[in-house]
């Protein structure tokens, strides 16, 4: 990126957009109108709308010379994951700092660092009047924390674009870029178990008495996974990879050096050699928090309370909803008596599979491939985009890459991105949008 691009994307990263958190509300409404006039200044117009969360970005550059051209939805979030402990950081996660070719913040790679080079990529084609489609930016402030702002705009809006453009996946290597053919859905739900009306004394209640803390662990112990197997009804509906997406992992690092890179252990003995199939082609179960009693006291007491939030990842071709139900179902039947729980709904997103043939993707592996010397590999993604799927449901194919890598500390302390790929992926965001310019066309 030139000096100046790069500046304006320093100044959006000292934003701390953390939509998670109300505290951060202010700055997540500066995050917003700062993109407003980035889309400004490639000589379009945008607003901040107000769906009912988050400030949503909606803007449009037209076509240089005017006239009919293909719609393409240009996509990416502004909020990111909360910081977390300070400690963690080399240096302050909110202050861009550059070391060893890496540039260091909160939102380097997850998104706003591949979000501005899709702003780069439009701004630098309007300048040179050579933009030859018309870029509709949707720019999300609640990726994040599971708001649905965007999803309802799509719903309302999308089905005129030709196609949409999203940097938000990863890179399989150095060198070697990715076009996503399949996304995990997501199921997200805060459990709470009640065994009483208060806590009670341990000394005086213990061993007859029904213990919350328990209670819980019996709950999520009939729903986490044991030697990486999941209770048989979580796989109903799955599409299996076609032998062409297995043949393709091999492309990929060994499991293994995924997980010894990312500094964690295997969740059991078969889980890396069968790292693809469970990231790319299962569903998983993942336990995030947990809340009971006062861990940082002196208290021996029997807790009445105790909460979880957990999430279900589904795999393409299951039904998110249908899953969603049966997983309430599981967490309700392995409650012990006496112990009351309620389920909490926190988000869900729908499962996507994409066809490698699709002339928008056939055209995203022409441009990338005219940067980089080498055609993107084809893979899945184990991760959730909510609005992958409301895309699909309005007919509206999706290119689907981006420019971090799996080793950039995503959603961890030191989130990084090489400061190289920031310039890559501007000048592939151009070729992409020219050959999309074609569309019509074809």
């Amino acid at each position: 990126m030139t000096p100046e691009e790069r500046a304006r994307l320093d100044e959006l990263l000292r934003i701390p957009s953390v939509s998670a958190d109300p505290a951060h509300a202010g700055d997540m409404r500066r995050a917003a109108e700062f993109l407003v006039g980035e889309v400004a200044r490639a000589g379009g117009e945008a607003e901040v709308r107000d769906l009912g969360g988050h400030p949503l970005v909606v803007g449009e550059v037209p076509p240089s010379g005017g006239g009919d051209a293909p719609e393409v939805i240009l996509y990416g979030h502004y909020d990111v994951q909360p910081p977390g402990p300070r400690e963690r950081w080399t240096s302050d996660p909110f202050e861009p700092v550059e070391r060893d070719g890496n540039l260091y913040c909160r939102g380097a790679s997850d998104d706003k660092g591949n979000l501005f080079m899709l702003v780069a990529a439009v701004q630098r084609l309007a300048a040179e009047g050579r933009l030859p489609v018309r870029a509709r930016f949707v720019i999300d402030g609640e990726e994040e924390s599971e708001g649905d702002s965007a999803e309802v705009h799509f719903e309302q809006t999308a089905s005129s674009a030709d196609a949409a453009v999203i940097f938000d996946i990863q890179m399989v290597r150095p060198g070697l870029a990715a076009l996503c053919t399949g996304l995990r859905g997501l199921v997200y739900r805060r459990v709470t178990v009640r065994t009483a009306r208060a806590d009670a004394h341990s000394g005086l209640y213990g061993g007859p008495a029904l213990n919350a803390n328990h209670a819980l662990m019996r709950v999520l112990h009939d729903v986490a996974p044991r030697a990486g197997r999941l209770p048989d009804s979580l796989y109903a509906g799955i599409v299996p990879p076609t032998d062409d997406e297995v043949a393709a992992w091999s492309e990929l690092p060994p499991g293994a050096e995924m997980l010894e890179e990312a500094g964690l252990a295997p969740a059991d003995a078969g889980a890396a050699e069968a790292f693809y199939a469970r990231t790319f082609a299962e569903p998983s179960l993942d336990v995030h928090a947990l809340q009971s009693g006062h861990a940082d006291l002196v208290a021996t007491v029997i807790p009445a309370v105790a909460s979880a939030t957990l999430s279900l990842r589904v795999a393409p071709g299951q039904d998110a909803a249908a899953l969603g139900a049966e997983l309430d179902r599981l967490l309700l039947a392995a409650a012990p008596e006496g112990a009351e729980i309620e389920i909490e709904a926190l988000g869900q997103a729908g499962s996507t599979r994409i066809d490698p043939s699709e002339p928008a993707l056939v055209a995203a592996g022409d441009g990338i491939e005219r940067v980089m010397g080498t055609r993107p590999a084809c893979v899945h993604s184990g991760g959730s985009i909510p609005v992958v799927a409301t895309l699909a449901a309005a007919g509206v194919p999706t290119v689907l890459g981006g420019f971090a890598l799996p080793t950039d500390a995503i959603h961890s302390p030191d989130e990084h991105l090489r400061v190289e790929h920031l310039g890559l992926g501007a000048r592939a965001a151009m070729e992409i949008l020219t050959e999309l310019g074609g569309l019509r066309d074809a």
